[in-house]
């Protein structure tokens, strides 16, 4: 009985021990994001990086004849919770509550009825989730879809989509605003913050060969992340704008009043590398909430090539049913680049 008793004992120290081995281990692959490194270094590799010396454009942006663009439609949306996975995790746990917006498939429809009427050329989601979350609002036959793969994980929450029809596929790529925004699926500023990251693409317009950049991003939702994402933003993507036409869209949880979105637009002796779309506009009159000052949604233009708008609204339509359709509204802006 003494001897069983001991070898007890001794069994379950060594289970212990065994666990908090590899408790410790487990934490320590998490903090210092050994899985994100690993998986980096797989043929996928690390995010493909764009600088100013690595921009290769295929046509001369500089020349009148590259720098006028044909009507761009752009559309921002935020579509809140746009996942079938948190629709079925929410009916699951938290007795179908996924935070005050209707279940996903309740709402698609009417996004995608809503999206059809749009007809945007460009489209910046937030807060989607996997291609075919996406699409059941947008339609495949008219659109190509960038959002971030590995293998088969997917993860769209700042997914872009442009009208195949209008433009020709250069190249894409992510910048993932962390400490490491090469490392794809790195953590924000502050360890275990949510994944986010900038989704772009070099697109070259087919019936005047414009050549632009579209850019779409989701900064995070904390003051501790946000912040140095639109330091890195400014440093990595507005310094772009020098050598080729943007447009960017985005919910940057950023208003025009804060002093971070001086690092959304960037400067170089007070002019700005990119303007809201909104300022393009003569308005004659705005509702607040219409507002740039009051909205951490944007859509920005900018580049050598000088834009124009023709149009900028908020569609403040809720479902038909009178509830909302997202915690945000869709921005649209009509523009068009020339010489």
């Amino acid at each position: 009985m003494h001897v069983f008793t001991h070898h007890r004992l001794k069994l379950l120290n060594t289970v212990l021990i065994m666990s908090v081995t590899l408790y410790v281990i487990s934490i320590l692959l998490i903090r210092y994001q050994s899985i994100q490194y690993m998986w980096a270094f797989t043929d996928k590799g690390f995010a493909h990086e764009i600088t100013p010396e690595t921009l290769k454009v295929p046509v001369q942006i500089n020349s009148k004849a590259t720098c006028s663009s044909g009507d761009l439609k752009v559309l921002t949306y935020n579509v809140e919770y746009g996942s079938q996975l948190i629709e079925e995790m929410a009916a699951r746990f938290n007795h179908k509550s996924t935070g005050g917006a209707l279940p996903w498939s309740i709402r698609a429809p009417e996004i995608r009825e809503r999206i059809t009427d749009y007809s945007p050329d460009l489209i910046g989601f937030q807060e989607t989730h996997t291609d075919n979350d996406i699409s059941t609002i947008l339609s495949s036959e008219n659109y190509s879809l960038v959002t971030y793969h590995m293998g088969g994980f997917q993860y769209g929450d700042a997914a872009l989509a442009f009208n195949k029809h209008k433009f020709d596929f250069i190249d894409k790529g992510q910048l993932w605003l962390s400490t490491k925004p090469n490392l794809p699926m790195s953590f924000g500023f502050r360890t275990l913050s949510v994944f986010r990251y900038v989704n772009w693409a070099i697109l070259k317009e087919k019936s005047t060969n414009f050549s632009f950049m579209f850019v779409n991003t989701h900064f995070d939702n904390s003051g501790v992340n946000k912040d140095p994402s639109a330091l890195l933003f400014n440093d990595r993507i507005v310094a772009l704008a020098k050598d080729i036409p943007m447009v960017v869209t985005g919910d940057f949880n950023t208003t025009a009043q804060d002093k971070r979105y001086r690092h959304l637009v960037g400067d170089d002796n007070n002019m700005p590398y990119l303007q809201n779309t909104f300022d393009l506009i003569n308005h004659q009159t705005v509702d607040i909430q219409s507002h740039p000052n009051s909205l951490s949604d944007h859509i920005f233009t900018g580049g050598p090539c000088k834009a124009h708008a023709d149009d900028w609204f908020i569609d403040h339509r809720p479902l038909k049913n009178g509830q909302r359709m997202s915690d945000h509204l869709p921005i649209l802006a009509k523009i068009h680049f020339a010489a």
